[in-house]
């Protein structure tokens, strides 16, 4: 069998960590689709791609276990992760694919209650499914059900966004707490004899991130998914060339989120979200980019968590005590099957 090298490491399988949103994962991108796949435009790494025409376009598969759980469900995930992904290059979400990978033996009450999730939030979200494909493979021991859903869309005028445009100075702006998501789904699999009333925040984020942009004063925007908080903050730093600073104590993390996280052993600013965006804005920017994000719904948890630095590389946690510590990316997941 021919290794597949991933910078320093020669993996001859690949496992769990190469989609988990870790080192693994970005060695895996950088050392074979970038290098195999090559345009100027995959190789920005962004939510999603800007196109010529400003039309925007992302992908994006989901794998989630199980497929229903506190606050949603696979069909709503898929929906909802895709709109914002091009929300958070600026794009305002048109059109939607959706293709089903199915089970030999899945019930087909199971596909009807997916397929009405799925447009249930897509007319929500002022989007239309307007293409898709339908497979079934063999039968098998998992839930049996994988969604694909690619969207198109068109960037704002007047609105740019990218790592380039971040500045020494700057601020870093979260719109609410971390890690519900991920503590959902490990509720949902009902593996742990523990109650809790924890449900994901999977939600659309397009709404939000267009009163964002209206600001004028945003530089960059990721929904940190995978990986959370600090993985998204590792990319924005590694891709802007700056390091970046927050504080412990300017970020949310709810009781019944820090309750899962102890017992499974999670730090929260790893956990997965599906419902939050992270900012960066002029230091000038802050305080109304925060107003803004405060009158929606989705952003009332809004706060200045951070700010960007020349003087350190990385990302660092200022704690509660004063001191820093290096906050690096991942290697692989800590909940695999989360989205």
């Amino acid at each position: 069998m021919s290794p597949v090298t991933l910078g320093d490491i020669k993996d001859e399988q690949i496992v769990l960590g190469h989609g988990a949103g870790g080192r693994k994962m970005h060695r895996l991108i950088r050392s074979v689709f970038l290098r195999e796949f090559g345009s100027p435009e995959l190789a920005r790494l962004e939510d999603a791609a800007v196109l010529p025409g400003r039309l925007a376009i992302s992908t994006d598969s989901y794998v989630v276990r199980p497929l229903f759980f506190p606050g949603g469900d696979i069909g709503k995930l898929a929906v909802c992760g895709t709109v914002n992904d091009l929300a958070m290059v600026g794009a305002e979400p048109l059109f939607l694919s959706v293709a089903i990978v199915m089970r030999e033996g899945t019930a087909t009450e199971v596909i009807e209650r997916i397929a009405r999730s799925i447009g249930r939030t897509a007319r929500a979200a002022g989007v239309r499914v307007v293409t898709g494909d339908t497979k079934v493979i063999e039968r098998g021991e998992d839930d049996g059900v994988y969604l694909n859903t690619t969207g198109l869309g068109r960037v704002r005028a007047g609105v740019k966004l990218g790592a380039e445009r971040i500045r020494a100075g700057d601020a870093v702006v979260l719109s609410g707490g971390l890690g519900e998501h991920e503590a959902a789904v490990a509720v949902g699999r009902g593996l742990f004899r523990f109650r809790s009333k924890v449900k994901s925040d999977c939600a659309c984020l397009h709404r939000l991130a267009r009163a964002m942009t209206a600001t004028g004063v945003v530089r960059m925007m990721r929904d940190p998914t995978r990986g959370g908080l600090a993985t998204t903050l590792n990319e924005m730093a590694d891709s802007s060339g700056l390091g970046i600073i927050v504080d412990e104590d300017r970020i949310t993390v709810r009781p019944e989120v820090r309750g899962v996280a102890s017992l499974l052993g999670l730090d929260p600013l790893y956990m997965a979200n599906e419902g939050r965006v992270v900012a960066v804005c002029t230091k000038p920017g802050a305080r109304p980019l925060v107003k803004a994000m405060r009158a929606n719904p989705l952003g009332r948890g809004a706060a200045v968590i951070g700010e960007v630095t020349a003087e350190l590389e990385g990302v660092w946690l200022r704690t509660g005590v004063g001191g820093l510590r290096r906050l690096i990316m991942l290697e692989g997941a800590q909940l695999p099957r989360i989205c």
